[in-house]
């Protein structure tokens, strides 16, 4: 199965609730050409920090209620990306509260799936993932580098500590300089999902979602599947990452590279 994620984006409710209807018609007339059980949009991602509320729990619960009501049976996944990692918005009151928002989102069982930094520090990752476990939710831990790929090395030992703390699904996005960074992070991911190190200690045992980001990196967007990522990320009308491929453009892509 070949699974694909779209952001949802907007600064106000009635944007955000606008651009779920959007993204859920789309699916229907893209999904509606091909067979769901080898391409399925099966995620759709709450971007919290576009949005204006994001630190009013009863606005954002009641928002996120309304987005599972349009959105069908497709797992939530609850991401607040921090300035640093690509966030939209400053919110230094959420950087603050962001784990009383995890919380929130949590007990109330609005998300199937949270999203929390690596870089946010170890004790915080930990105790996000353990709580999210507790409550039935996958942990996405994420890193996201807008400057370089870092060395195989570096991109290696981050998803061994994301794998420590708790991470149900390992996330690495990173920008290259050139095709040669595109290809390096291919074979690796290949080398990570085929389990082909010689120590078996080096083996990642958790499912990884590694892209490389902007026009550059396109070609790793399309290495999902068993041959890749756990998922991979569109978008329909608005993006939230250099380099993602419209929903259509990319189940067009995926279908052919799925036959030949």
């Amino acid at each position: 199965m070949i699974r694909v994620a779209v952001p949802i984006v907007g600064r106000t409710y009635d944007e955000i609730i606008e651009h779920t209807h959007m993204i859920v018609d789309r699916i229907s007339e893209v999904e509606s050409k091909y067979d769901t059980t080898e391409i399925r949009t099966e995620i759709l991602e709450f971007r919290a920090d576009y949005y204006e509320n994001v630190c009013e729990k009863t606005e954002l619960l009641d928002l996120l209620s309304e987005i599972r009501s349009i959105m069908g049976d497709r797992k939530l996944l609850f991401t607040y990306r921090s300035e640093d990692e690509g966030g939209e918005l400053r919110h230094d009151r959420a950087g603050f509260m962001l784990e009383d928002i995890y919380k929130w989102v949590g007990t109330a069982h609005l998300a199937e799936m949270m999203d929390v930094e690596l870089m946010s520090g170890n004790y915080r990752v930990a105790r996000c993932a353990a709580k999210s476990r507790d409550l039935g939710i996958e942990t996405v831990v994420s890193y996201h580098n807008f400057e370089e790929t870092p060395h195989d090395d570096k991109i290696m030992e981050m998803l061994h500590n994301m794998e420590i703390l708790g991470g149900d699904i390992l996330k690495v996005a990173v920008t290259p300089k050139n095709e040669f960074d595109v290809r390096r992070i291919m074979e690796l991911t290949e080398k990570i999902v085929n389990r082909d190190f010689i120590n078996e200690e080096d083996n990642i045992n958790k499912p990884v979602v590694i892209l490389s980001m902007g026009e550059l990196g396109r070609p790793s967007r399309l290495m999902v599947g068993e041959k890749g990522s756990y998922f991979t990320f569109s978008y329909v009308g608005n993006t939230s990452a250099p380099g993602q491929i419209e929903l259509g453009e990319l189940f067009e892509e995926l279908a052919e590279k799925n036959r030949s």
